[in-house]
């Protein structure tokens, strides 16, 4: 009797050990395996005029206004076959939630399309690297400033989403030399898995306040541009979706914060309970100032 149980159980055992991995596996995908190389996608270009700037430079001279001030897409709509698309894939199996990092040269050719001076290769201070044990980068020398990261954030059984965020700019004009420096390149991809074709593409600048810095004849600027995207469609795939399988977007942001950034592990405070736990533990305060005036007698 105690054998016949002690083999039920190890069967049972064995059977919920094969459930748990064929689940396993079923929430892994191979992304490029699922696309259709003969499809094709429309791609529209914007890229809208410098709004602002901190130091008017753009209007500094005829010379910095003939490079700043008539910025628009190098091509205002590109084909492009799905293919291309692959720059954003992960090698091999993923499922939701990781991460990848990306060679941004290969999404160099989508950024052609605003300028062909489009390059992976960061004018100031380019870094060394090398890549932890939790995928993470970890500056050898210069500045966490290159490179580019994807994340799978969504998956249903007929649609996957990529979100990915990179770090690229623009060589205007070699001899000034003028450079167009986007804070960082944003966007999300959406691959229908039953036809393998492209159903959303859409990489843009974050439109917030003094989003690009510019350089030229040895000055440098802080501009707003208010629209810097890329956007395709499939117009035969309106489908609804639901997701199956998520993150958010939040924490697909403070990945991709950690990824680029090691100072992102380091802790924050509002100022007020930054100083009361000064305070508490005896212990001085790091305080970082980006922009602006600090001014608080309590420090």
């Amino acid at each position: 009797m105690k054998r016949n149980w002690l083999i039920v159980s190890v069967l049972a055992i064995s059977v919920l050990g094969l459930n748990l991995s064929l689940q396993s596996a079923a929430d892994k995908i191979n992304i490029e395996n699922t696309l259709d190389e003969k499809a094709t996608l429309q791609v529209s270009a914007y890229w809208e005029p410098i709004a602002d700037s901190a130091l008017d430079l753009p209007n500094y001279s005829p010379e910095n206004a003939a490079i700043f001030n008539n910025l628009s897409p190098a091509h205002p709509s590109q084909e492009y076959e799905a293919d291309a698309f692959t720059a954003f894939f992960p090698n091999g199996d993923v499922t939701v939630g990781d991460l990848w990092e990306l060679d941004v040269n290969k999404v160099v050719p989508f950024l052609q399309q605003f300028h062909l001076g489009a390059t992976a290769e960061m004018h100031i201070n380019p870094g060394a690297w090398y890549t932890d044990a939790n995928n993470r980068r970890i500056a050898v020398s210069g500045m966490e400033s290159d490179g580019g990261f994807a994340c799978l954030r969504a998956l249903s059984s007929g649609y996957a989403e990529i979100v990915f965020r990179v770090h690229a700019e623009f060589l205007l004009d070699k001899d000034a030399p003028a450079y167009f420096t986007p804070a960082q390149f944003t966007g999300r991809l959406v691959l229908n898995r039953n036809s393998g074709t492209i159903r959303e593409f859409w990489l843009y600048l974050p439109p917030r306040n003094t989003n690009v810095d510019i350089n030229a004849f040895n000055g440098a600027d802080m501009v707003f541009v208010p629209r810097m995207e890329l956007i395709g469609q499939n117009a035969d795939d309106q489908s609804d979706i639901i997701w199956e399988t998520t993150i958010t977007k939040e924490e697909t942001k403070a990945m991709f914060a950690a990824a680029f950034y090691k100072s992102a592990e380091i802790e924050r405070f509002p100022i007020e309970e930054a100083v009361a736990q000064a305070q508490a533990k005896d212990r001085p305060i790091h305080l970082l100032l980006t922009w602006g005036v600090f001014d608080d007698e309590s420090c």
